[in-house]
């Protein structure tokens, strides 16, 4: 016969209720034997007649004991073998696995000589074995799937209800065991709803009729701890094609970038040769055509510099040389290079920070980048003629750069999701500037999280400010040791 595996309980009430039993068994023999005791000496009866006593009140001490243990096991088999079931299922995720384990730990636990678990395949419409615990491992693959139209389990699958076999003769799925075993199908319930079918084999005193709302509360729990099995493997099936998804992604984003690069290349190339040897005034239409093809070269690869930077930080590709660098000296050098952009609408850029300011523990090239693409983004919004502040000040143990323009406000439901890729604002919202992609600020934050910072905004009807932190660097203490001279 096939074993089923058994699972060890750090703590079993039943076997405490039967070893309680035991000494309660014990305690009132010995009460009952120093009563008739007291009692012949008190009455001065014979040995005959006390024994008589004595053998009358052990039986009757005897079934009442019985019968309340009975009672009391019982209700503790309802209300233990639920709880047990949900602790060991719950954290299980896969499906299958759930499915094997729930068929052991009943079977183990009613003391039946076989269970199976069936699902119900809606689309099929069917009822499918898919684990089984006491049969042999090759049972699943021959058994037989029974149709819920012609189903001989319909008050278990329309009703929900409990429904057993005195015989396990004819039985489909238990016939092999033999005519003495009973059979009994428990509903598996999750939200009202029956998805599946618990079937046990055992003796006759394995199911007693009493034992049916325990055998529903088993189903509902297991109901439940499978449908979320269920729905987890779903959910992580669906993960890894979203994963596969955003890696076709970003390979195909440099895959492209890198085929562009090369004719863009070569345009440039010749458009700053023809505009190097032009002797044509700037203003004449031929000088216009080639500064508008060298301009448009440019920002083509601006472009395909910001895809290949969302492909490799989506891609995890992006390796930082991380260094202590001044906080200063960074946002210094991202003003110089914003400043002629800034010059050219008239707008007035103003500096609070030291040089070189608090360290922090960067990639310098690549935090560089996150405070080029905050400035560029603030003159974009910033009209002509308008201010962009920045501001560098430290925070118990961050440092927090603020940059500030006075454009137009940032609506409260777009504060989050304009750190989104590609996203641009929408239409009448005052921050949607035609020419981008809207990857400016998803890279600037992909990189301050990958430092270790956040980004955050902060705006009214009028002007926004764009925060950064991040963790500011403490030099190392060399602790000097003294050595006294001998």
């Amino acid at each position: 016969m096939f074993r089923i595996r058994r699972y060890p309980f750090v703590s079993d009430p039943l076997r405490e209720v039967s070893l309680l039993k035991r000494w309660v068994r014990v305690g009132a023999l010995l009460v009952t034997l120093i009563l008739v005791l007291l009692y012949l000496f008190a009455f001065d009866l014979s040995a005959g007649r006390g024994v008589l006593i004595f053998l009358t009140m052990a039986v009757t001490v005897g079934l009442a004991v019985e019968l309340a243990f009975s009672h009391i096991l019982r209700l503790t088999r309802a209300s233990f073998y639920p709880v047990k079931l949900a602790v060991e299922l719950s954290p299980l995720e896969g499906f299958k696995e759930a499915c094997h384990r729930s068929a052991e730990m009943v079977a183990q636990l009613l003391g039946a000589e076989a269970a199976i678990v069936a699902w119900i395949h809606s689309d099929l419409q069917e009822l499918e074995p898919v684990a089984s615990a006491g049969l042999p491992e090759q049972w699943l693959k021959v058994a037989p799937h029974l149709s819920l139209a012609e189903s001989e389990l319909q008050d278990t699958i329309r009703r929900g209800q409990v429904t057993s076999k005195r015989t396990a003769a004819g039985d489909r799925w238990f016939s092999g065991l033999g005519e003495s075993y009973s059979v009994a199908y428990v509903p598996l319930l999750s939200s009202d709803k029956v998805i599946g079918v618990l079937g046990l084999a055992g003796d006759s005193a394995t199911f007693n009729p009493k034992d049916r709302r325990l055998l529903s509360a088993i189903g509902v729990v297991i109901g439940l701890a499978l449908d979320n099995a269920r729905l987890y493997d779903q959910e992580r099936k669906r993960a890894e094609r979203l994963q596969e998804l955003a890696q076709m992604r970003s390979d195909f984003l440099l895959t492209v970038s890198h085929e562009l690069r090369t004719p863009l290349t070569a345009v440039k190339t010749s458009a700053e040769m023809l505009q190097e040897e032009d002797d044509s005034p700037a203003e004449s239409p031929r000088g216009q055509l080639i500064r508008h093809i060298v301009q448009g070269v440019n920002r083509l690869n601006t472009l395909i510099g910001d895809l290949v930077s969302m492909a490799r930080l989506s891609n995890s590709q992006l390796q930082l040389n991380l260094e202590p660098v001044g906080t200063g000296e960074m946002v210094g050098a991202a003003c110089n290079l914003i400043r002629p952009l800034v010059q050219t609408k008239r707008q007035t850029l103003d500096v609070h920070f030291d040089a070189p300011g608090p360290k922090v523990l960067v990639d310098q090239r690549r935090f560089e980048q996150i405070l080029v693409n905050l400035l560029s983004n603030a003159h974009r919004f910033t009209p002509a003629g308008g201010r962009i502040s920045v501001d560098v000040r430290e925070e118990e143990d961050e440092v927090i750069i603020a940059i500030s323009d006075t454009g137009s406000g940032i609506p409260e439901h777009e504060r989050q999701v304009i750190f989104e890729p590609f996203y641009r604002g929408k239409e009448g919202s005052g921050r949607r500037v035609p020419g981008g992609m809207g990857m400016g600020l998803a890279i600037a934050k992909s990189l301050a999280e990958l430092h270790g910072g956040r980004i955050w905004v902060e705006s009214g009807e009028v002007g926004s400010t764009f925060l950064l932190a991040v963790q500011r660097y403490l030099e190392p203490v060399v602790e000097r040791v003294k050595v006294r001279a001998t």
